[in-house]
């Protein structure tokens, strides 16, 4: 992000309940039924940027990878008019569909709901972005990216969020979905491709914005 915050924007890395930054209590107070904790913490924070003017919801973008992109889909979709643009990367958004896979089911049992108990799996709804979408509702731009090959948040969440916030938003906003080919999840990825992944996201991201990227250094000739 240092291209970003070179370009003049302010970088702000949270960290919300539900990760395990800060030791096992810190974890529960984010997971199963306190899983809407860290959202509203995300929430908390982007109010506390927004009320003495560092931003405002018109210049403010959020991103973020595989747990962090279903906080992404879950900030879009229940906060809408918080962010102008959002940046979800291998993300996970059926948190119901997902647990027709086995490795998804697990997921699901794990962090969010249990999913033999039919109030547990009403309130994983309040929280699973494909079933927050609303018709008519302005939602702000969203560029998603997916591996193709990634088994742990598998492409078809990107497409099927993608295809229904295009179909669902009432603004003009732009819905970008990009399915990278010989990709996963990310740690594995060549250098190479992340850092083509990076630059996109980042681009759309400033164009949405209206920043101006910095100017490269000149090279010198040798």
């Amino acid at each position: 992000m240092s291209a970003f915050v070179a370009a003049g924007g302010v970088f702000v890395h949270t960290n919300l309940r539900g990760g395990g930054e800060f030791g096992r209590d810190w974890w529960h107070d984010g997971r199963q039924q306190a899983k809407q904790n860290g959202y509203d913490d995300l929430y908390a924070i982007a109010e506390d940027l927004v009320a003495p003017r560092v931003t405002s919801p018109n210049l403010l973008a959020l991103t973020g990878g595989s747990g962090g992109g279903l906080m992404c889909g879950v900030a879009a979709t229940q906060r809408p008019n918080l962010w102008r643009v959002v940046v979800p990367r291998v993300p996970i958004f059926d948190l119901i569909g997902a647990c027709r896979d086995g490795y998804g089911r697990w997921i699901v049992d794990t962090e969010f709901a249990r999913t033999d108990d039919p109030d547990e799996v009403r309130r994983l709804a309040t929280f699973s972005p494909c079933h927050l979408l609303r018709d008519g509702v302005d939602y702000p731009a969203v560029f998603i990216e997916a591996g193709d090959t990634d088994p742990r948040c598998p492409p078809w969440h990107a497409g099927k969020f993608g295809a229904r916030l295009q179909a669902a938003t009432g603004g003009d906003a732009p819905v970008f979905i990009r399915i990278w080919s010989d990709s996963g999840h990310g740690w594995a990825t060549d250098k190479e491709i992340v850092l083509t992944q990076q630059t996109e996201s980042l681009a759309f991201m400033l164009k949405t914005l209206g920043m101006v990227p910095p100017e490269r250094p000149p090279v010198a000739a040798k």
